[in-house]
């Protein structure tokens, strides 16, 4: 956040000395104004459900008929009549309609909500009414099922492709735009504030296009079929205790045992959710049988989380 306020800065400063004419100090506005929008909503909600912290959760069951959905808007009947209104991404959405209950942070019109097993928080807002438009969700079983034929594993991988699509997609074009930007400028026709500011606008238009690209490859893999029809449970005894962090991904190393005895270093790069799991039961699902020595994905039967197993 601190990073792209400096470049919002830079563009007033580009403004101060260059006025209002030049298209320089918009390109900085545009981009990263927006990210600076992004960011100041982030620290919005986190200032928010600080202010819960040391409170407890209260347990939400939802009625068979209580849960409606319109796309990843979601609206949960309250006890007394009113609705949860919040949104859910795919994996969660299908937990939830089969598990049927949530944990909910706050009691006023502005809540925070989870599913059971998660390490996140959505926010939500209590009304008088379901979201217009919404239908009935339809049941989903809750039976176990092999890593191929698991309902919230695979809208979890869905929803996973699609946004590191979007995010590369992303990135790639507001690269490619930057770098545009830079050739489009006439070799000695730009003051030092311009050079300046064209030499910051190429350098990060070539950061956003090669992190738009890899996101790009990256998604393409995700998208990949899940062909394992067994899950492989090993016992895990890790380094360091588990230490929940803001952060999207998480590493773990320890011993892993597997059912035919054999023992085996490992690194484990996972959400914070699976950690958290892994942590807590000494647990470690696999995806499938892997051969001594070789990497695996790990996830968690009926649950939105994902993991990449690798033996040391």
């Amino acid at each position: 956040m601190g990073l792209t306020g400096a470049l919002v800065l830079l563009g007033v400063l580009l403004s101060v000395i260059d006025g209002w004419g030049r298209a320089l100090p918009y390109v900085y506005f545009g981009t990263f104004g927006g990210l600076l929008v992004i960011w100041t909503y982030v620290l919005s909600l986190y200032l928010s459900v600080r202010g819960l912290f040391g409170e407890p959760y209260h347990r939400l069951d939802v009625a068979p008929d209580g849960l409606r959905t319109k796309g990843s808007r979601v609206s949960v009947r309250l006890p007394d009549g009113r609705w949860l209104r919040t949104r859910l991404t795919g994996g969660p959405r299908v937990q939830l309609a089969g598990e049927r209950r949530l944990w909910v942070l706050g009691t006023g019109r502005r809540v925070f909500v989870r599913p059971p097993g998660a390490m996140w928080l959505r926010s939500g807002r209590i009304e008088d009414a379901p979201v217009s438009g919404s239908v009935p969700a339809a049941f989903v079983a809750r039976h176990p099922a092999p890593p191929s034929r698991d309902p919230v594993l695979t809208a979890h991988r869905a929803f996973q492709a699609r946004r590191a699509a979007v995010t590369g997609v992303t990135f790639a074009v507001l690269g490619a735009a930057g770098i545009a930007v830079v050739s489009s400028v006439e070799a000695g026709s730009a003051g030092l504030a311009d050079a300046a500011g064209l030499g910051g606008i190429a350098g990060g238009g070539a950061v956003f296009l090669m992190l738009g690209l890899l996101t790009i490859v990256g998604s393409l893999r995700i998208r990949r079929p899940i062909t394992e029809d067994t899950w492989s449970e090993l016992r895990v005894a890790l380094d360091t205790p588990f230490v929940p962090r803001a952060r999207t991904a998480v590493r773990l190393t320890g011993w892993a045992s597997y059912p035919d005895g054999r023992q085996t270093r490992f690194r484990l790069v996972a959400d914070i959710s699976l950690a958290a799991n892994v942590a807590v039961t000494g647990q470690l699902w696999l995806m499938g049988w892997p051969p001594p020595g070789k990497p695996a994905k790990a996830g968690v039967p009926g649950y939105p989380c994902l993991g990449s197993f690798r033996p040391v």
